[in-house]
C-alpha cells in the first residue's frame, strides 16, 4: 500500500516538473486579425458600409449617387444593409431575424409582414419600409410616392403610440428624399424636425438630420458653405452624445468637402481628427481614412506624408480583405513613385493597379493606364500604347462617368500627339474640354491645366507659337486645384521657354528661365527635404516595431514569471502533501528514517528550485539573443539605407556599382539575423530558406528577367552561423559576378547553385554556370580581383578548400567541414 501511494505521488511530482520545463506558451498576435465583418456589432458594420459607399462616391468624383454606392459597397463586403436602413429603430432579434428581405431586394415581404403586424411593431416596419424605398439607389423619383406613403403612415401613428422620437425618424428619412430630388419641402420638414428635436431634447436625431442634409443635399455652389455648416453641426452634436462611430463618419464627410472646396489645410486636421478616433475605438476598418488622408497631403505638395498614408491604406484594405479601393490604393501609390522620378515603381506598381481594375471591370482603369502610357510615348512607341488603351477598352468597356470619359479621351488624344495626328488629337481634346465644363459646374476646377496644356502643345507643333503661350500662360492665372504640382509647373515652364526660342523673345525667355531656376532650386530643395521625411517615416518605423517587439517580449516574460510562480506554488503544495503522507507512513518504522527521509525532501526541493532557476536563466539568455539579432539586423537595413541615399549624390559608375554591390553584402549578412531572431532556433539557419530567399534578392536587384535561369539544389542542412554568414557571401559574390561577366546581353543561360552533404562530416558547394567563362589564357590560380578575394577569404574562415574550374563557364567548388551535423530529411528545392 505505501509503494502504491509512494508512486502515485511521484508520478505527480514528474509531471508537475514536465509542465515546468515546457517552454512558456507564445503570445498571440496582437494586430487584426481577419474575421467577416458582418460579425462586428452593428454600429462598426454601418460606420464600415458608410466609410466605404462614400469613398466610391469620392473616387468616382460624385458621379454616382451615395444609396446606389451603398448598394454597391453592401455587396463587396457581404454586409447587410439593414445597419443602415435600420439607425434609429430600436432592432430586437425579431425584427434583424426578419430582414432578410432588404438585401434579397424583396419589399414584397416586408410588406406581408407589415400587414400582420400591429402597435409599435407595425410602427417600426412602417419605418423599415419606408426606409427601404428612401434608400433604393438611381431612380429617387420612381419611389417618392411609397416613401411618403410609409412615412407619412409612421408619423401619423408614432403620434397614436405617443413614440415621438420614432415619428421624427420617419421625418428625417422623408427629408433625406426630398433633398435627392431637389424638392423645397425638405427644407421645411428639416426645420420642423430640428425644431421638435430641440425642445424634446432629442440630439441624436437632431445631429442625424443635419448630417442627412450636409450629405444628401446635391452640391452646387449655392449649397456648398450649407453642407460644410450642416456637417460640422452633425460632428458638434455627436461628440456631445459620445457617438465616436457615427462622428467619424460625418467628420470623414466634411474633410471630403473641404478637400473639394480647396480648404487642404483645414481637410487635413478634420480627417486627422476621424482617424485618430477610430483609432482610439479600435475600428479595424481605416483605410479609408488613411486615403483621405493620402490624398489631402499629396495635394499640399507633401511626400513622407502620403507614402505613409499610402502605405498604411493597402496594408489596412488587404489585411481585412477589402477589395473595393484596391485599384484605387495601388494608383494612389504609383501616384506617389511618380511625383518623385520613381519610374520603375510606379510603372510596377501601376501594372498592378490595371490588373485589379480590369478584374473588376472597372473603368477607373483609365486613370492609372496614363503612367505606362506616358512613359511608352517617350520611350518612342505611340503605336504601342494606342493599342494598350484599345486593348483594355476592350476588356472594361466604355467610360461609366464624366471623370472616366475625361481620362480615356485624354490619353487617346495623348497617343495621336506622339504619333503626330493633330487634328485627331485636337478632336479627342475638345472633347475633355466640354467634359471639364460640365464637372466644373459640379465641383470646380480640378483639370482646367491638363486641357490648357494641351491645346498648348497642339499649338506649337503647329507653329502657332504665340497661340502656345497664350495657353501655357493660363496654367499660372487658372484657378485649379489639380494638376499643380511642381513637377507640372516646370515643364509648362520648358515649353515655354521653346516657345520663347521659337520667337526670338529673349526678354520673355530671360524671364521665363529666371522663374524655371528658381522652381528647379526648389524642387532640388523639396525632393531633399522629402528624402529626408522618407527616411524619419521609416526610422520611426523601425522604432515602432522595435517597441511593439519589446512590449511582446516583456508580455512574454510576465506571463512566463506568471506561469513560473503558479508551478512553484502546486509543486510546494505537493510537496508539503508528499512530506506529510511520507511522515505519517515512516513514523511507524523509526525515527532515524523519518529524520533521513526530511533531509532528501529537503534536497529534492532545493534542486527543484536550482532547476527552475536555471531554467529562467536560460529563457532570458535566448530572448536576449533574439533582441540582439533583431536589433544587429535593423542597423546593417539603416546602413543599406544610407548607402541608397549615398546612391542618390553619385554619378561615377564605377562607384555606384561598388554601392550597389556592399548593399547586396550587408543585405546577406542582414537576412541571417532577420532569419535568427524570427526563428525558435537561435543557433541555427536553416539553409533551404536562406538561400532561396538570397538568390531571390540577388535578381531582383539586376533587370535581368527571365535571361537567366537559377537552379537550386540545397540540401536541409542547418548551419550554425559563424558558417551561414561566409557561406551566404560567398553564394553572393559568385552569383553577382555570373550576373555580371558571364551572360553578356542579351545572352542567356543558367547558373546552379548545391550545397550537398559528404560521408566523412563535410559539405560540398558548388556554384556553376554555363556563360563565357574566364580567358583561355588566363590562370583561375592567378587570376585575382575583389569577388575571388573575398572568396578565397571566406573559405580560409570556413576551414575549406576551393577549386575553380573554368570549362563551358566557371565553376566554383568549395568543400569545408560540418560543425553542427543537423541534416534532416526533406526534398531539394529548386527556383
Amino acid at each position: 500500500m505505501c509503494r502504491i501511494i509512494l508512486f502515485c505521488l511521484i508520478s505527480a511530482l514528474r509531471f508537475c516538473s514536465g509542465v515546468q520545463g515546457q517552454s512558456p506558451v507564445q503570445l498571440q498576435n496582437q494586430n487584426y486579425t481577419y474575421y467577416h465583418p458582418s460579425k462586428d456589432k452593428l454600429s462598426w458594420q454601418q460606420l464600415n458600409l458608410s466609410l466605404s459607399s462614400t469613398y466610391i462616391v469620392i473616387a468616382k468624383e460624385g458621379q454616382v449617387g451615395h444609396d446606389s454606392c451603398l448598394y454597391i459597397a453592401s455587396r463587396s463586403l457581404g454586409l447587410s444593409r439593414f445597419a443602415v436602413l435600420a439607425e434609429g429603430i430600436d432592432t430586437d432579434g425579431e425584427l434583424i431575424g426578419q430582414s432578410q428581405w432588404i438585401d434579397q431586394q424583396k419589399p414584397e415581404k416586408g410588406m406581408q409582414l407589415l400587414s400582420g403586424a400591429t402597435g409599435i411593431k407595425q410602427l417600426k416596419l412602417l419605418l423599415l419600409v419606408g426606409s427601404y424605398y428612401a434608400f433604393e439607389p438611381r431612380n429617387y423619383y420612381k419611389h417618392r410616392d411609397k416613401v411618403e406613403y410609409y412615412l407619412n403612415k409612421a408619423v401619423a401613428l408614432s403620434k397614436t403610440l405617443n413614440e415621438g422620437r420614432l415619428g421624427r425618424i420617419a421625418l428625417c428619412l422623408l427629408g433625406k428624399m426630398y433633398f435627392q430630388v431637389n424638392d423645397s419641402k425638405g427644407d421645411s420638414i428639416f426645420n420642423k424636425l430640428v425644431d421638435e428635436c430641440r425642445k424634446a431634447g432629442d440630439k441624436e436625431t437632431e445631429a442625424r438630420a443635419y448630417a442627412y442634409r450636409g450629405i444628401y443635399t446635391a452640391p452646387d455652389r449655392e449649397t456648398l458653405q450649407r453642407k460644410l455648416n450642416d456637417l460640422q453641426l452633425a460632428a458638434g452634436l455627436y461628440d456631445a452624445l459620445g457617438d465616436r462611430e457615427r462622428e467619424i463618419n460625418v467628420l470623414t464627410d466634411l474633410g471630403y468637402m473641404l478637400f473639394v472646396t480647396g480648404q487642404l489645410q483645414q481637410a487635413y486636421e478634420i480627417l486627422s481628427k476621424s482617424l485618430t478616433l477610430a483609432n482610439s475605438i479600435h475600428f479595424p476598418y481605416t483605410h479609408y481614412n488613411t486615403e483621405a488622408l493620402a490624398m489631402c497631403t499629396l495635394m499640399q505638395g507633401k511626400f513622407g506624408e502620403p507614402l505613409r498614408y499610402t502605405f498604411q491604406t493597402i496594408k489596412v484594405a488587404e489585411s481585412c480583405r477589402d477589395s473595393i479601393g484596391w485599384g484605387y490604393f495601388y494608383s494612389r501609390l504609383a501616384e506617389c513613385y511618380d511625383m518623385e522620378g520613381r519610374e520603375k515603381e510606379s510603372l510596377a506598381m501601376s501594372q498592378k493597379a490595371i490588373h485589379r481594375y480590369i478584374m473588376d471591370r472597372d473603368p477607373s482603369v483609365y486613370n492609372v493606364l496614363l503612367y505606362p502610357v506616358n512613359y511608352m510615348n517617350k520611350q518612342g512607341n505611340p503605336k504601342d500604347a494606342l493599342n494598350l488603351v484599345y486593348t483594355t477598352y476592350r476588356e472594361v468597356g466604355d467610360p461609366s462617368n464624366i471623370s472616366d470619359e475625361f481620362f480615356y479621351n485624354n490619353i487617346v488624344s495623348t497617343c495621336h500627339m506622339y504619333l503626330g495626328n493633330l487634328d485627331t488629337a485636337e478632336f479627342y481634346l475638345k472633347k475633355i474640354d466640354s467634359l471639364e465644363t460640365i464637372a466644373e459646374a459640379i465641383r470646380g476646377p480640378l483639370r482646367r491645366t491638363t486641357v490648357n496644356d494641351g491645346y498648348g502643345i497642339i499649338a506649337f507643333k503647329r507653329g502657332q507659337f504665340r497661340k502656345a503661350r497664350e495657353y501655357f500662360e493660363k496654367r499660372f492665372n487658372t484657378v485649379s486645384y489639380g494638376d499643380r504640382g511642381l513637377s507640372d509647373d516646370l515643364n509648362s515652364y520648358r515649353w515655354l521657354l521653346s516657345v520663347d526660342s521659337a520667337l526670338g523673345d529673349k526678354a520673355s525667355a530671360i524671364t521665363h528661365y529666371k522663374i524655371y531656376t528658381q522652381l528647379l532650386d526648389s524642387n532640388f530643395r523639396v525632393t531633399k527635404i522629402r528624402q529626408a521625411e522618407e527616411l524619419q517615416v521609416l526610422y520611426e518605423t523601425q522604432e515602432k516595431e522595435n517597441e511593439i517587439s519589446l512590449l511582446n517580449q516583456q508580455a512574454k516574460l510576465e506571463k512566463s514569471n506568471l506561469k513560473q510562480e503558479r508551478l512553484v506554488r502546486d509543486l510546494t503544495l505537493a510537496g508539503g502533501i508528499a512530506v506529510l503522507i511520507i511522515a505519517g507512513l515512516l513514523f511507524r518504522q523509526n525515527r532515524s528514517r523519518k529524520k533521513n527521509n526530511i533531509v532528501i525532501t529537503e534536497n529534492n526541493k532545493e534542486i527543484t528550485s536550482k532547476n527552475s532557476q536555471l531554467l529562467q536563466l536560460l529563457n532570458d539568455r535566448e530572448w536576449l539573443l533574439k533582441e540582439i539579432h533583431h536589433r544587429v539586423k535593423n542597423n546593417l537595413q539603416i546602413v543599406m539605407s544610407l548607402l541608397n541615399s549615398q546612391s542618390v549624390y553619385i554619378n561615377n559608375d564605377a562607384a555606384l556599382t561598388a554601392i550597389h554591390d556592399s548593399q547586396r553584402r550587408v543585405y546577406a549578412m542582414s537576412l541571417i539575423h532577420q532569419k535568427l531572431y524570427q526563428s525558435e532556433n537561435i543557433s541555427t539557419i536553416v539553409m533551404p530558406d536562406y538561400v532561396n530567399e538570397l538568390v531571390s534578392n540577388i535578381k531582383d536587384s539586376f533587370d535581368i528577367g527571365t535571361r537567366i535561369v537559377f537552379d537550386l539544389a540545397i540540401e536541409p542542412v542547418n548551419l550554425d552561423v559563424s558558417q551561414a554568414i561566409p557561406l551566404g557571401l560567398i553564394i553572393n559574390e559568385s552569383i553577382v559576378n555570373a550576373i555580371k561577366y558571364a551572360f553578356p546581353d542579351p545572352a542567356k543561360g543558367y547558373v546552379s547553385v548545391s550545397l550537398k552533404s559528404q560521408d566523412n562530416g563535410h559539405l560540398m558547394l558548388t556554384i556553376a554556370d554555363n556563360g563565357v567563362g574566364l580567358p583561355g589564357d588566363l590562370s583561375t590560380r592567378e587570376h585575382s580581383s575583389l569577388g575571388l578575394d573575398l572568396i578565397r577569404g571566406l573559405t580560409k574562415q570556413l576551414d575549406g578548400s576551393i577549386s575553380i574550374n573554368n570549362n563551358s563557364g566557371l565553376q566554383i567548388i568549395i568543400v569545408f567541414p560540418l560543425l553542427s551535423k543537423q541534416i534532416s530529411d526533406g526534398k531539394l528545392a529548386h527556383f
